[in-house]
């Protein structure tokens, strides 16, 4: 039995698939794309709303046989369709007053405090900033863009410098609630991680993420490894297991936690090496893991685990397929190494198969533990649309403007997968009122 793979990226998760040049494999996505929703989907079909804002009445007034009149004769029933229609929004204009008074025994004048939130003559409110908000992190819309919504939605167009302003407060509420999903996933006996370049000023920055199906942290750091995972301050307690793209800063001896490797990645490189270098034991290679997921997804469904005699029989061909393996990455033809230091160069070939012989429990810990998935893609879905983020505006301007799109997509992310509701949790956390629904 054969899997189709996931659709092939570039060998190194972390660049552009351009940077593949010659060594780039087929993409093994079947054409037509999706013909229906997957099985066991609800669907959003609109249904009839019991409580209607509007009631629209048709009457009958004639006979349409022979045009008898009908104007005096009782209904028996009728026939009900409801049209869902989105009305144009309405600002809500809300007005503060300060009473002023004269005290009659010092005769000082008291005013009485405006709430915290107020700080202007006039300014926009809560709602405007989740709004703001959600369309440029979430939806990705330019400050332009938003700008001109609104003014189309309601008469106001915000500046861009208001709109920044908005952001920056939207931020710097979000920031106290990532403390709550730190903890969260630090408790949590398995996340996914994953990291991707992105642009700031011109510069080279890296977008990281810890997640799973109900918490998803992000941030924006100038390194792609150690510092940055300590800056997150998830990895370098957690004592669960992280499933990644094997990134080598993972494998650093004081971190505690057990690993679990992207095995979409790996097919992908096995389709290279079968492709450009007519490697046997890459083609080998990728057949096992693929009928491997098969029996495992067949096993989990009938919530059994696999029999000892089919890991065995799996182990060993793993085994076979790699010594198999040395004996054609040795005749590669490699470059000579330059310089006195460094490790001796070897084939793309032999870095596979030794990757694959270095974490091979690893790789193949999806067929002992019915919870560790086969693939990274947790991860890779919480970081994708931020890579369309960078094709629209090209870049983050400045380290700030980075970091609190990230904190805001992040908190956006686990409102979404807590189905909590978006724009009143954004009003929520604002006000210092949010809590999530688990804690």
């Amino acid at each position: 039995m054969e899997l189709v793979s996931p659709c092939l990226k570039a060998n190194n998760s972390s660049k552009p698939p351009s940077s593949d040049g010659l060594r780039k494999p087929t993409n093994l996505r079947q054409s037509g794309g999706k013909k229906e929703a997957p099985k066991g989907h609800d669907g959003h079909t609109l249904r009839l709303s019991p409580s209607p804002d509007e009631i629209i009445v048709h009457s009958v007034s004639t006979c349409n046989h022979c045009a008898q009149s009908l104007d005096t004769v009782a209904a028996q029933g009728c026939i009900k369709r409801q049209v869902f229609d989105l009305p144009l929004p309405r600002l809500v204009v809300t007005e503060h007053r300060a009473e002023e008074k004269c005290c009659p025994a010092c005769h000082t004048r008291q005013r009485a405090a405006f709430p915290n939130r107020v700080q202007a003559p006039v300014q926009y409110g809560e709602g405007f900033i989740a709004w703001t908000a959600y369309l440029n992190v979430y939806q990705l819309l330019p400050l332009d863009r938003i700008s001109r919504l609104f003014s189309d939605l309601t008469g106001y167009a915000p500046s861009e410098a208001t709109l920044l302003a908005q952001l920056k407060t939207m931020a710097s509420a979000v920031a106290d609630q990532e403390p709550v999903i730190r903890a969260h996933l630090r408790k949590q006996p398995l996340i996914h991680s994953d990291e991707t370049p992105m642009r700031m000023n011109g510069k080279q920055q890296y977008l990281h993420t810890h997640s799973n199906a109900d918490w998803t942290l992000l941030t924006l750091h100038e390194r792609r490894c150690g510092p940055a995972f300590i800056d997150m301050d998830v990895l370098p307690s957690y004592t669960g297991i992280v499933v990644h793209d094997c990134l080598n800063s993972y494998f650093k001896p004081e971190y505690k936690f057990t690993h679990a490797l992207c095995n979409a990645h790996l097919l992908r490189e096995c389709q290279g090496i079968a492709e450009h270098d007519r490697h046997r034991w890459a083609s080998d290679m990728k057949e096992l893991v693929q009928s491997s997921w098969v029996l495992a997804k067949e096993a989990r469904a009938a919530g059994v685990t696999l029999s000892d005699k089919v890991l065995t029989e799996i182990d060993l061909r793993f085994d076979a397929i790699l010594a198999q393996g040395k004996t054609e990455w040795a005749k590669d033809v490699v470059r000579e190494k330059t310089g006195p230091r460094g490790r001796k160069c070897k084939s793309k070939a032999a870095n596979l198969g030794q990757r694959f012989e270095l974490h091979k429990a690893s790789i193949l810990r999806f067929l002992y533990d019915a919870h560790v998935p086969f693939d990274n893609n947790r991860a890779e879905r919480d970081i994708r649309m931020s890579k369309v983020k960078q094709k629209i505006s090209g870049c983050f301007r400045t380290a700030i403007g980075g970091q609190q799109f990230a904190s805001i997509r992040g908190f956006i992310s686990t409102l979404l997968k807590q189905q909590l509701p978006l724009h009143a949790s954004l009003v929520s956390v604002l006000r210092g009122q949010f809590q999530f629904r688990t804690t």
